[in-house]
């Protein structure tokens, strides 16, 4: 089960950012060192007057575990670094929930319930309660534990709309057109394709269909007939114009090699075996500014967002009060967070 990106109400591309900080507290943070005053020997490490023990931390991780399916890895050498950033993420979390609380950053137990009964709701199966209530077993933790977790997440995630919306309702029509002319390039659109696809239970069927449209029956009223995809099966199999990351890899590759104007198929993918049709492609190409303006936009206030994050995060940090123990101590203590390319 993965938390979404349910805390803010701006745009995609800043919701994704939001998220990121998140996960990224997860697999890596950083917290200001205090001078060694002695820990129990039990401790992972202290955050002011308040000790972790490995017990709690062990605790904590079985929560992320179970929120995120966050697997310890069993190389000596890759637990030992597991368990230095399991601290970090932690200690983390930490700082930013006392600065959170320095600016009034408050999550109601309904928001993180709704939020937490969407999630059992979409993400599982058939019958959700019974298998939320399997998932905490299977974790040894409780719903409580699992609450305390969202709640804590959506209040990093309000958090960082506060710190960051200054800047972010700053940027102009010229800042967008500035941070789209750094590097055109990561606008550059991929080959999309207009695609038809009818999904059936059997390598057979798939076959049968290939033959009857080789003889000149519609695709679209075949797919109406016999896809067993609910989602596209009324709009005659209709895919839409699509690039090939948003498909199968699989299905990617066969469909992306097919002429225009084809079939294609059968192919094999999670939901079944699939025959497929190009109706048309786009060309890749690089658009101009004018063409991706919003996009731009959204691409340059994250940009701001997160460097006006990493920023404060960086004082935040420098002015923690951390102790870790011996086996806890990360590489690179006083570093904020790194998200993967400093991109959302």
């Amino acid at each position: 089960m993965k938390l979404p990106a349910f805390v803010s109400d701006r745009s995609t591309t800043i919701k994704i950012a939001a998220v990121a900080v998140v996960v990224a507290l997860v697999v890596g943070g950083a917290v200001g060192l205090r001078a060694t005053r002695g820990l129990p020997d039990d401790a992972a490490f202290a955050y002011g007057d308040q000790v972790v023990t490995q017990a709690d931390l062990d605790r904590r991780m079985e929560v992320l575990r179970a929120l995120y399916g966050v697997q310890e890895p069993t190389d000596k050498a890759d637990r030992e670094e597991f368990l230095r950033a399991s601290a970090k993420a932690v200690a983390v979390s930490m700082v930013l929930d006392d600065a959170a609380q320095d600016k009034d950053v408050v999550i109601s137990e309904k928001s993180a319930r709704d939020t937490l009964d969407r999630m059992v709701a979409q993400q599982l199966g058939a019958d959700p309660d019974q298998a939320f209530t399997d998932l905490l077993a299977n974790f040894g933790v409780s719903e409580d534990d699992v609450l305390d977790e969202v709640r804590r997440q959506q209040a990093i995630a309000r958090l960082f709309q506060v710190v960051t919306e200054h800047v972010v309702d700053g940027v102009t029509q010229d800042d967008a057109e500035a941070f789209y002319d750094e590097d055109p390039a990561q606008f550059a659109m991929p080959e999309r394709r207009k695609l038809g696809n009818i999904v059936v239970a059997t390598r057979r069927e798939a076959a049968a269909l290939m033959t009857r449209l080789a003889d000149g029956e519609s695709f679209a009223a075949l797919a109406r007939a016999q896809s067993l995809d609910d989602s596209t099966r009324d709009q005659g199999g209709a895919l839409g114009t699509v690039a090939a990351s948003e498909l199968e890899d699989g299905y990617a590759a066969v469909a992306f090699k097919a002429r225009e104007r084809t079939v294609f198929g059968p192919v094999q993918t999670d939901d079944g075996w699939n025959v497929g049709i190009v109706l048309s492609v786009v060309p890749a190409g690089q658009p101009s500014f004018v063409d991706v303006e919003k996009q731009a936009t959204e691409s340059a206030r994250s940009d701001r967002a997160l460097k006006t994050w990493r920023s404060w995060l960086k004082k935040r940090i420098e002015q923690a009060d951390i102790e870790y123990a011996a086996a806890y101590l990360p590489t690179d203590p006083n570093e904020p967070p790194a998200l993967a390319g400093d991109t959302p």
